[in-house]
């Protein structure tokens, strides 16, 4: 008989348990919006890499689809999903729970709303474009002075790449923004998309950090 039980006292694992759940919790969301901020790129690729970028090197991602090229914020979808998901998922932070919260919940931004998908490989975040997204720019008004496209590119770091995911209906659009990105001296990688796949992230692979 252990010496507390001897004193008569009761020793609850209630408390402790309690405790572990949440850190548990939260390190599981600290995963998914780890693999949501910064995960690869989980896409068909049909193109050869040519160079990697330095592990700081900011990713600055734009999807080419029906003919015009939008910006995909990345870092902003990722402190929006953060937020909702601490706030409205407090105590049952799995990723059955997250996938299930971001099927059901719209969560995103005005051009793509994101949500999980359990793959063979692991977890996938996808990111679909939405129908109405506004800011798409055509092929001819990338180089327009002022376009949001054009900005786009003035604001990236030296430190920064060009990512475009091309769907197959984009490609000329594509081409134009790829020259566009290389007159300023910005790098540029891309990798293609079938018809209306949205674009992925996961944690395996090595696409979405390769220079072209």
């Amino acid at each position: 008989m252990s010496r507390a039980r001897e004193e008569g006292l009761e020793l609850s694992l209630d408390s402790f348990l309690n405790v572990m759940k949440i850190v548990i919790g939260v390190l599981i969301l600290i995963v998914l919006v780890t693999v949501l901020g910064g995960g690869e790129m989980g896409v068909p690729s049909g193109a050869a890499a040519l160079g990697a970028p330095k592990p700081t090197a900011t990713r600055v991602i734009f999807e080419c689809k029906d003919g015009k090229i939008y910006a995909l914020d990345e870092e902003g979808i990722a402190r929006r999903v953060e937020g909702t998901v601490r706030k409205e998922l407090t105590g049952q932070l799995t990723p059955d729970a997250v996938s299930l919260f971001l099927f059901n919940r719209d969560v995103g931004d005005e051009r793509h709303r994101v949500h999980v998908e359990m793959r063979p490989g692991g977890l996938a975040w996808a990111y679909v474009l939405r129908a109405d997204a506004p800011g798409g720019e055509s092929k001819e008004a990338l180089g327009a002075p002022g376009s949001s496209f054009a900005r786009a590119l003035d604001r990236m770091g030296e430190d920064s790449f060009a990512y475009f995911v091309v769907h197959d209906d984009s490609f000329e659009t594509f081409k134009a923004a790829r020259a566009l990105a290389v007159s300023k001296g910005i790098a540029v990688g891309w990798d293609p998309l079938e018809g209306d796949e949205p674009v992925r992230f996961s944690v395996g692979g090595s696409l979405g950090t390769r220079i072209h």
